[in-house]
């Protein structure tokens, strides 16, 4: 919604929640109260609902700026504050009520209980106090998801109107979820059932609408885990606050040794061990602030998860009962199927484009593989060729082989046996030779240089 600053005259925007509010200009940090009736009937909203209207004359106009509240995940931090306080209250009142034990020397020795939650300094009760404050969060939580579990019970769109929602009884519906009291508008199902009437009744398309109500869910969904941002500091700051104090502990601990080691110089060691005993002892209820920090902490830390998964599945529960209750109802009389036929209309085209580009590819591609076939038949005609003149080749070579081998066997054959012809006399000369000799010596004399 929008309105004038009345100093700078800027343009403000402002959700509905803040009517009847005080707030300051951004620009001019003039303070601005903002009239209780903001939202109802407002200029802008009216000129909206008149640029509907007179696209579609026979739309009934609806109360689209009406006022519902913070949003269903938010709670009241200051009522919260009050519950811890209240808490905090009662705590120590039961600690204080309990009586003291003090021993023979009158010393007050218990109970352990309300000596751990009283004397151990201010860290104790501020670790109670934010304890106190977190469970007031989380009990203002558990009964806000109580509520929200109840108003999945309604029928947000009755059936008694009509089976089917569309622009004619789009406002009896609409004024069904108004008439609802303000605790029961102001939940997860009723704001969503009328924000998804109302933008069915600017878009009139159910893809839209459907669309928008799963934005809705995530925007949901976002606000349920950013609403425990506050229980997570609170699980952060306690723990803290017990070091804190363990810290300040040891620290006046170990101031105290001085005097007991000035103690221990004058008395003797007994002085120094009746000295000693009192430092020991603060430094072990240093500790006990940490303790009690961590075991706050941790019975902090389940509840607050469960809720948590408790307010998520109430979102996930609102978009079931919209898919099951709105959008198998909701008729947009065919603007929706026309969008789908326009889109089908531009699939087919696109698709056409796509067709046509791939024949032309592949009348291309026809075109090479008929250039490569006939360069592949000339490369076989050339592989012919080369094949008839290596086999021309090949012939040659066994011709000349033959003749080689033909030239080999005659000149060869024949010098051999020239050559044996001429063994063979020599053989039959010598055999001659020696018949004659027959047993008779024959002496050889050798000449040496002439001698």
């Amino acid at each position: 919604m929008n309105f004038q600053c009345p100093t700078c005259s800027i343009t403000l925007q402002a959700e509905p929640e803040y009517a009847g509010k005080a707030v300051k200009c951004p620009s001019c940090s003039t303070r601005i109260e903002i009239p209780a009736d903001f939202g109802q009937g407002h200029e802008e909203e009216q000129q909206v609902q008149d640029e509907v209207s007179s696209s579609s004359s026979h739309l009934p106009e609806l109360n689209l700026g009406t006022s519902h509240g913070a949003h269903p995940a938010q709670t009241n931090i200051w009522v919260a504050l009050g519950l811890g306080a209240g808490i905090t209250a009662l705590i120590y009142f039961v600690m204080f009520m309990i009586p003291d034990q003090v021993n023979a020397e009158g010393v007050v020795t218990g109970p352990w209980i309300k000596q751990f939650f009283i004397n151990r300094g201010w860290p104790q009760y501020a670790s109670t106090f934010l304890t106190g404050w977190c469970i007031g969060v989380l009990i203002l939580k558990w009964m806000n998801i109580r509520r929200q579990k109840r108003a999945m019970l309604i029928q947000a769109l009755p059936e008694s109107i009509s089976v089917e929602v569309n622009v004619r009884n789009l406002k009896e519906f609409h004024d069904n979820l108004l008439n609802f009291p303000k605790k029961l508008r102001n939940t997860y199902i009723v704001n969503r059932m009328r924000k998804s009437l109302e933008f069915f009744y600017v878009r009139q398309n159910n893809p839209e609408v459907a669309q928008m109500i799963a934005s809705q869910s995530e925007v949901d969904a976002n606000k349920v885990a950013g609403s425990y941002a506050l229980v997570k500091v609170f699980l952060w700051a306690i723990p803290i606050m017990g070091f804190i104090g363990t810290v300040l502990g040891i620290g006046t601990a170990i101031g105290g040794f001085s005097d007991v080691l000035n103690a221990g110089g004058d008395g003797g060691t007994d002085a120094l061990m009746e000295g000693l005993n009192p430092v020991l002892g603060s430094m072990g209820m240093a500790f006990d602030t940490t303790l009690l920090a961590l075991v706050f902490s941790i019975i902090l830390a389940f509840p607050a998860s469960a809720l948590q998964g408790q307010e998520e599945d109430v979102v996930t529960d609102v978009d079931e009962y919209c898919i099951d209750n709105l959008l198998k109802r909701l008729d947009d009389g065919g603007a929706g199927k026309a969008q789908f036929e326009g889109d089908a209309d531009l699939l087919r085209a696109v698709g056409e484009a796509i067709a046509e580009n791939q024949k032309d590819v592949m009348d291309r591609f026809e075109g090479v593989q008929k250039d490569m076939s006939s360069n592949l038949d000339k490369q076989t005609e050339n592989y012919e060729k080369v094949a008839e003149a290596v086999d021309k080749q090949l012939a040659s070579i066994g011709e000349r082989a033959e003749k080689f081998e033909t030239n080999l066997d005659e000149g060869y054959f024949a010098a051999i046996s020239d050559r044996v012809n001429s063994l063979t006399e020599g053989i039959e000369n010598l055999n001659t030779v020696l018949k004659e000799l027959n047993g008779k010596q024959v002496v050889v004399k050798k000449k040496w240089f002439g001698r």
